[in-house]
């Protein structure tokens, strides 16, 4: 295992040829009057999710933000994220790399940013090779022959990611596979209409930055369900096209969604599965160019269960 700087300070966790997994899943956050939340956290089905998830023996965990209720204090949310992290100790304590990015519900309180530089330190660091002032919050990372972005989409009141440094990264990348996770979706999954089709310029050149760089899939939440829709410009092949999988099914309240397909603009979107009313995770297993998604959900009280694959492969 060794430590390789590549382009803007990237971290390498470790070096090998072996197949191996990481796992997407986000919004754990409570709701109002369920026994099974506890100070912004559902903490019967994050604990389930927790114990999960160290069976599965993965390498990193992508968790695409809401961890929690959002309070209106700072002090609220400092106590709030320690329940997140209490709750996910069997992941670290596992030695499970755990990439959290921020939700809209951690943005209510006076000083978001100061609580979660504060809370997210030591053995729950994030890299901090992000750009300008959102160091620990934008950030990337790489484990093996894969690439890992996270974005921040909460630098302004739009929803909105720094391209520029996006860009960069893409450009400077040498990995086989690489994964962008964000907590807004770039395309409608059913419930909210407040994602990156609310500006759909910006929207557009993110998606073709990231196929330009050769990435497949993207990863979001935001959405409580779990969605797979494929978005391609007219005439492109599919291995021109980026898959969007939401995968908000951490503990959130569950959502419906709605007929609208919202603003797809010059895409054409056909959706592949849709599952409603399932709490889960997704399983992504690497195995040299070829990369499988199973999304596992939940059937009784800790008992998750395929109910979704998909797989492709890179040149």
């Amino acid at each position: 295992m060794s430590a390789v700087v590549i382009g803007l300070a990237v971290l390498v966790v470790a070096v090998g040829a072996a197949p191996w997994k990481f796992i997407v899943t986000g919004d754990g956050r409570s709701g109002k009057n369920r026994p099974e939340d506890k100070n912004g956290v559902n903490v019967v089905v994050m604990a389930e999710l927790a114990k999960a998830i160290v069976d599965e023996q993965p390498k990193l965990l992508l968790f695409s933000g809401d961890l929690i209720a959002g309070p209106k204090t700072d002090e609220e949310m400092e106590s709030q994220v320690d329940t997140w992290l209490g709750v996910m100790k069997p992941v670290y304590d596992a030695g499970i790399k755990v990439y959290n990015i921020r939700g809209n519900h951690e943005m209510h309180v006076p000083h978001p940013e100061a609580v979660w530089k504060k809370k997210f330190v030591g053995p729950y660091a994030l890299p901090m090779n992000g750009p300008k002032g959102e160091e620990g919050m934008t950030f990337t990372a790489a484990y093996d022959n894969v690439r890992i972005i996270g974005l921040d989409e909460f630098q302004s009141d739009e929803s909105k990611i720094n391209q520029a440094w996006l860009d960069q990264v893409l450009k400077d990348n040498t990995s086989q596979h690489v994964f962008t996770f964000a907590h807004k979706m770039a395309f409608r999954s059913g419930n909210h209409d407040d994602g990156m089709e609310t500006n759909t310029a910006a929207r557009d050149t993110f998606v073709k930055s990231l196929i330009a760089g050769g990435e497949r899939v993207a990863f979001f939440g935001h959405d409580h369900l779990y969605d797979h829709l494929v978005a391609s410009l007219p005439g492109q092949p599919e291995d021109n096209s980026l898959h969007q999988f939401v995968i908000g099914t951490a503990g959130a309240p569950l959502v419906h969604g709605k007929a609208d397909a919202g603003n797809n603009s010059i895409w054409t979107v056909k959706r592949l599965n849709h599952i409603e009313d399932k709490y889960g995770y997704a399983v992504v297993e690497i195995d040299g160019p070829k990369v499988t998604i199973t999304f596992k959900a939940r059937t009784a009280p800790g008992i998750y269960e395929v109910a979704d694959t998909f797989s492709y492969s890179v040149k």
